[in-house]
């Protein structure tokens, strides 16, 4: 069966050997319909255009008639289907998203020979036409203004020049809309707080746009209330937003706050930074020496350092200083030390801006402490002895002698601090209320004494001066010492008890061992002669049962 659509021109065609004209007629249903042309030359063909106004229908046939011999004619030998003018929106159909200020082709099928109208509906109304008049070949260029209001209800309606009953619509909605899309920052990118970047983007709009910060995908703040769609803004980074790595920025249309863009992917602010490096892992620094203080920034304003103890703040150590990362520090002489400091080092504009040393260093201080005579000695006046001390000082110190809580004597103005002084006592008034001061040179804040007082003493037989039984185990200081070459040790024992009695070199071999199952209560002594031995420092170490003790004595020769 044969479909035939209305207003375009068919052919209808026949063979025949007759030399007159003929006649051609529309049946349908087997009925007559219309005349088609009362006479015709009978040269097998003739032009028809279907007339707009046949119902359509699958009955129809064609009738040809010899026109001066009526009984001879043919019937189409089955029926042909005429159908109705139509016209078939293909695109756009449904579901398509077209930018506005771009060019797009709207398309359709029909079997129309004259022009078409293009129109646009939204949301079902009329709302502008699209072209008045146009080929209907199928195919239209549709410039879309960019000043189109933004909607997903839109539709495309076709229909046929003064007949406005043969049309198409779209079968769905399509969607105009204006597009920005965020070029950069688009992902990954790393800016830094407190610098300037510049956000660009494409878009096709004639207005303005606004440029926004969002955070974790919630709004963090607003960048530009309107700036002119140009496709680039330069933006001061505030030094006071958050450092992080989950920031997207936003760029919406003045005008119609859906034509909006996102970031693709997240990118990183990273803040103002200040990051101390030196002190910053468990250093030792001495008190009253330089040291360099280093760090890293990105910042241009000066910055403020201070040390804290405890993570208290103890001192400043400069109020302001230049941002270049590193500072000459005299630590204070007379600081208290302690393995517990720490350098806070902070924006002078910014207080948020900051950082402290990872882990606390350590300041030794400027200590002394006297370690010999620190009490209960007797030394010969006349003799010489050995002062010592320990300290933690670059300098030189200063060495007292005090009887009765005065000063009595200066041993030595000046001397290296390196722990010891050889001294011969003077001939000097006995006493046993003698102590000893040792001072720093820089200041006289940083000393120490004697933790008791000791004796100052001619020579008197020691055999005099330990008569009885003493109440206590003890090991008392050598005599001479320092000594050359022999010295005597003396001991004391509350009762009777087994006694062994060693001496070692500075390095702690063993040189001579003297020991008695069973020996009295009372004083003993026992001499030790160094004829043999080196010059030098000597331990000797009593074991009375429980009671142990070791004290020092000075080979010197």
């Amino acid at each position: 069966m044969v479909k035939t659509g209305r207003l375009k021109v068919h052919i209808i065609s026949w063979t025949d050997n007759l030399t007159g004209n003929v006649e051609i007629q529309l049946f349908k249903g087997g009925v007559f319909q219309t005349m088609i042309s009362s006479s015709t030359s009978s040269d097998g063909s003739k032009e028809w255009i279907i007339p707009s106004d046949l119902e359509p229908g699958i009955d129809y046939t064609i009738r040809i008639t010899s026109v001066d011999d009526p009984s001879i004619f043919d019937f189409s030998d089955t029926n042909f289907t005429i159908i109705s003018n139509q016209i078939t929106v293909i695109s756009p159909n449904g579901g398509e998203g077209w930018l506005m200020g771009t060019q797009q082709n709207i398309q359709w099928s029909d079997n129309l020979s004259g022009n078409v109208e293009i129109q646009l509906f939204k949301g079902g109304e009329f709302h502008s036409e699209i072209e008045n008049s146009t080929s209907s070949d199928s195919s239209f260029i549709w410039n879309i203004s960019a000043s189109l209001k933004q909607g997903y209800d839109y539709k495309i309606k076709i229909l046929k020049v003064n007949d406005g009953t043969v049309f198409d619509f779209s079968d769905e909605n399509f969607t105009l809309a204006n597009e920005i899309i965020v070029t950069f920052p688009n992902g990954a990118e790393v800016w830094q707080a407190g610098t300037s970047q510049s956000i660009t983007w494409t878009d096709n709009l004639e207005g303005d746009v606004k440029i926004e910060l969002y955070k974790s995908g919630v709004f963090n703040s607003e960048i530009i209330n309107s700036t002119p769609s140009n496709s680039s803004y330069t933006w001061d980074i505030s030094n006071n937003l958050l450092p992080a790595t989950d920031y997207k920025i936003k760029i919406s249309s003045t005008n119609n706050n859906q034509i909006t863009d996102f970031s693709d992917s997240n990118f990183t602010l990273e803040g103002k930074f200040i990051v101390v490096t030196s002190p910053n892992n468990s250093e030792i620094w001495q008190a009253g020496t330089t040291h360099e203080i280093l760090w890293l920034d990105n910042i241009s304003e000066n910055v403020r350092i201070e040390l804290y103890k405890d993570e208290i703040f103890d001192i400043e150590i400069n109020p302001s200083t230049t941002s270049d990362g590193s500072k000459l520090w005299n630590i204070p002489f007379l600081i208290e030390g302690g393995s517990n400091y720490k350098i806070k080092m902070t924006s002078t504009n910014n207080p948020g801006t900051y950082d402290f040393s990872d882990t606390s260093f350590t300041i030794v201080s400027n200590q002394i402490n006297v370690t010999s005579p620190n009490g209960g000695e007797s030394w010969l006046i006349g003799s010489l002895h050995e002062i010592i001390w320990t300290d933690q000082l670059d300098g030189d110190v200063q060495i007292l002698l005090y009887k009765g809580g005065i000063l009595h004597t200066i041993i030595a103005g000046s001397t290296s601090s390196d722990g010891s002084i050889t001294w011969t006592v003077p001939s000097i008034e006995e006493g046993n209320d003698y102590k000893i001061k040792i001072l720093s040179v820089v200041t006289d804040e940083v000393f120490d004494e004697s933790d008791s007082n000791f004796t100052f003493t001619n020579f008197i037989d020691v055999t005099d001066q330990f008569n009885g039984i003493p109440l206590n185990y003890g090991l008392l200081q050598n005599y001479p010492n320092p000594f050359n070459p022999t010295t005597t040790i003396y001991y004391a024992l509350p009762k009777e008890s087994s006694i062994e009695l060693k001496i070692y070199d500075v390095l702690g071999n063993e040189i001579m061992t003297f020991s008695e199952e069973r020996q009295s209560a009372g004083y003993h002594k026992i001499e030790f002669d160094a004829a043999r031995y080196n010059s030098g420092v000597y331990f000797y170490r009593l074991q009375a049962g429980i009671f142990v003790e070791t004290k020092k004595m000075i080979l010197l020769r």
